[in-house]
């Protein structure tokens, strides 16, 4: 019997996934993280960045924000402050919400700037050649 992990996104505002998948990789604080079955118990910060899930249908791509992940027992809890489907990514959008904050002072602004460059990082990632997209391989 092939193992599986049960897959939970979730902001403050709504669910934003749940399912059955084969692997997840998340941006923790200080680097990706990569989650299989029966992985140890985990309870780590999330970082600003793109979540992949993979299974058999492929990979599900997120963009996702601030934030924990939890694994345990096959499941996997990512609690974050943002998260969107890739496809539905607004760069403008993140870039006028992280200028606005500077310009009131807001002490959200240096977090926001932050998920605007990641935002455009993973977009630009996304949209890149499959070539240009490869990781090192040694």
């Amino acid at each position: 019997m092939a193992h599986k992990l049960q897959l939970r996104v979730v902001t403050p505002e709504r669910p934003v996934y749940e399912g059955e998948v084969d692997a997840v990789v998340v941006p923790a604080h200080d680097g990706e993280l990569g989650i299989l079955p029966r992985h140890a118990r985990l309870l780590a910060a999330l970082g600003v960045g793109e979540l992949r899930a993979t299974d058999a249908g492929g990979v599900r791509r997120y963009f996702v924000a601030g934030g924990f992940v939890q694994v345990r027992d096959n499941r996997v809890m990512v609690l974050c402050d943002r998260a969107a489907r890739l496809e539905d990514l607004d760069v403008p959008a993140a870039e006028a919400q992280a200028a606005a904050a500077r310009a009131e002072h807001s002490p959200d602004a240096a977090w926001l700037q932050r998920c605007a460059a990641a935002t455009r990082r993973v977009a630009a990632h996304t949209t890149a050649p499959p070539r240009a997209r490869q990781t090192n391989t040694h």
